[in-house]
């Protein structure tokens, strides 16, 4: 019973926060078409942070999808409310920053397929805000990612329309 009025609690807590802004991430992760859909996307900027994560589109339908999903996160710092922002690989060689993508994870929980974390030495690493408007971010992506094994893929023509959407 807990466990339901709190995601009943938090799909309210998300249907007031959603605005009329819809919301999109898509890149080349590796041979993989990764396109996220305006439910399956967070922005959460704290403190000069922020945290961008994404999954596959339709993940958080309900029912939960049969299929598997794929999830791209990036985190960093540098972040100011309603501002332009540019990290280059210099930004990303520090330890703040992150990115991390898990292929083929299952609906309901598991161990994903495969799993890659930003390759803090690659010149490729660029995250840019392009266009900042009230709360809503535009921008563009690029990184090399690495598994645990030193297998790299390229997550390239990252593109994003995001909205904070904290209450």
């Amino acid at each position: 019973m807990r466990k339901s009025l709190t995601c009943l609690a938090l799909v309210l807590a998300t249907t007031l926060a959603h605005a009329d802004t819809p919301q999109s991430l898509s890149a080349q992760v590796g041979d993989i078409a990764f396109a996220s859909a305006d439910e399956d996307i967070t922005l959460v900027p704290v403190n000069g942070s922020f945290s961008l994560g994404a999954s596959t589109a339709g993940a958080s339908a309900w029912p939960p999808p049969k299929t598997r999903i794929d999830r791209l996160s990036i985190t960093c710092d540098g972040f100011t409310d309603g501002k332009p922002l540019v990290l280059d690989h210099k930004a990303f060689e520090r330890s703040t920053c992150d990115v991390s993508f898990a292929k083929g994870t299952k609906s309901m929980g598991g161990e994903p397929d495969a799993e890659y974390r930003l390759d803090k030495n690659s010149a490729e690493n660029h995250f840019e805000i392009t266009r900042a408007e009230g709360k809503v971010y535009e921008g563009t992506f690029k990184f090399r990612l690495k598994d645990a094994a030193g297998k790299a893929i390229t997550v390239s023509n990252g593109q994003f329309k995001v909205e904070d959407r904290q209450l």
